[in-house]
């Protein structure tokens, strides 16, 4: 398992072996995350899924950007 920056997890969340929780993501309190997903998603559920994102693809190249200095996720 490994977790990138500016991640949130809320409580009783299970992520399985071998699951990256891409930079930037939030999973949901209870949530189970079975594989990986794209950095900045909203995930939740039961296995979980992409229920949302922060910021549009413009957004998160301009955050990239100034944060990490970098244009690609």
């Amino acid at each position: 398992m490994e977790i990138g920056d500016d991640v949130w997890i809320g409580c009783n969340v299970t992520i399985l072996k071998g699951v990256t929780i891409a930079r930037g993501t939030v999973v949901a309190a209870g949530a189970v995350v079975t594989k990986n997903f794209p950095p900045y998603s909203i995930l939740g559920g039961v296995p979980a899924k992409v229920i949302g994102r922060r910021f549009t693809d413009e957004q998160i190249a301009q955050h990239e950007a100034e944060v990490y200095k970098t244009n690609t996720l």
